[in-house]
């Protein structure tokens, strides 16, 4: 029953949700934004009554003054709002506010951030996103620097690790980035880079590592090099956690990080540039969506046990950077790089449903939400688009936020949406909600 619930995507369950976190938590809990790509790690969220029209000033529940950029996607749980920024003073900080009213409940720096405003090149080592957990009481903080730090509720540090002292400098050539994933009792690094890469697992509550599994390839330059987070994947009945990059993708062991398979064919041509930016995304019946780097084609693998048939490749616009949205049954995958195109997929046959242009300001580096019927993106220069979810391509609204750089994923959380902007983060829709517990 848990097997399948996390491989359907029409209709997500609560046992789905409550793979996410711990099987302790509040059931409101579990489903809750508490990490990179929502409670179903897929891009979307179960939530109704959204805004579909707002400003800067109309509409807003509360705007919270944050004191730098980042790119990291807000995580929300037990009532907070956690982040990250690099402040004007290029410290990198981990921020706490509160759900309801957006105050600033703590602050805490965590050593030197980058200053790199050139103009699509950003990274302040502010760029992954926490992971939260109300019922371990508990967030967890990944900065570029290698830091790796968790804070209670209250703000107290727990504990903290230098991943660069302890495993060497990171060699990202573009800032290191991936997010961590907190998932079944362990929390998971991963670390592709040019060098000795690893996937890591640690007990959240303490920092002490599980296991260091040290991950072999046979790639180059910076195709190395990868911006991915580790993604949770249910393979019949055996639960498994995935890595993408370094021109392969493989799978792991939750218990002891042992690799279960490989698939290598996503680099034939051994090009020295295929850094990984975009994630793989696990879809319904073993479907899993991996995109070749520099807007090459998206390749759809089925799984079943050890056995990995790629079942089709996709020719047309494709993402460099924007993780693939798996919504109501769906695959939305968006080029927001150069022509800024989207196309709506059958996820099993790879059918277009649709394939149309987004008229945005700028190219686009946040990845899309799915939520209420509903598609919401935002591009760099803070321009947010929503469309209607479904076999036709319509825009419902844009709303021009006019802030640069504005790179992290919209949250839809408590029937309104959280929109992170180079200077602020919004709660957008007036109407007030009950505290979550």
């Amino acid at each position: 029953m848990r097997t399948s619930q996390l491989c359907r995507i029409a209709a997500p369950g609560p046992l789905l949700a409550a793979l996410a976190l711990s099987a302790a938590a509040p059931a409101q809990e579990l489903e809750q934004w508490s990490q990179w790509r929502g409670p179903f790690f897929n891009g979307s969220a179960r939530e109704t009554g959204l805004p579909t029209q707002w400003s800067t000033t109309e509409n807003v529940a509360w705007a919270t003054a944050l004191p730098g950029p980042g790119a990291g996607t807000p995580s929300v749980a037990g009532g907070r709002i956690f982040l990250t920024a690099c402040a004007e003073d290029l410290t990198l900080q981990a921020i706490c506010l509160d759900r309801a009213t957006g105050e600033v409940l703590w602050q805490r720096p965590n050593g030197p951030g980058r200053d790199d405003r050139r103009r699509g090149h950003e990274n302040s080592m502010a760029e992954c996103s926490p992971v939260a957990d109300a019922s371990l009481g508990l967030a967890c903080f990944l900065f570029g620097s290698g830091r790796l730090v968790a804070y209670d509720f209250e703000g107290e540090e727990l504990w903290a690790r230098d991943l660069a002292a302890e495993f060497g400098p990171l060699h990202i050539d573009w800032g290191y980035a991936s997010s961590p994933l907190l998932y079944d009792g362990r929390l998971y690094v991963q670390v592709l880079r040019t060098g000795e890469s690893f996937l890591l697992a640690l007990d959240p509550k303490t920092g002490e590592t599980i296991w260091r599994h040290v991950r072999e390839d046979e790639a180059e330059g910076e195709s190395e090099q990868a911006y991915t987070s580790p993604l949770p994947f249910v393979n019949g009945d055996r639960e498994e956690i995935l890595i993408f990059g370094a021109d392969c993708l493989t799978s792991h062991d939750p218990a002891t990080g042992k690799e279960l398979w490989r698939w290598s064919n996503l680099n034939p041509g051994k090009r020295r540039n295929y850094r990984a930016v975009a994630n793989a995304l696990v879809g319904p019946e073993g479907f899993i969506y991996v995109v070749q780097p520099q807007s090459n084609p998206l390749h759809a693998l089925q799984v079943k046990g050890d056995v990995v048939e790629e079942k089709w490749v996709w020719q047309r616009p494709t993402p460099d950077v924007m993780t693939p949205l798996l919504y109501e049954g769906r695959l939305y995958v968006t080029d927001g790089k150069r022509r800024r195109r989207m196309a709506c997929l059958n996820p099993i046959t790879g059918e277009a449903l649709w394939e149309a242009d987004l008229e945005t300001h700028t190219f686009i580096r946040a990845s899309a939400t799915g939520a209420d019927g509903k598609i919401y993106m935002i591009d760099a220069d803070g321009l947010v688009v929503v469309l209607a979810a479904g076999d036709e391509f319509r825009v419902i609204s844009t709303i021009d936020m006019a802030s640069y750089p504005s790179r992290s994923n919209i949250v839809a959380d408590g029937g309104q949406l959280l929109i992170r902007t180079a200077e602020h983060l919004y709660c957008i829709g007036r109407e007030e909600k009950p505290a979550t517990p």
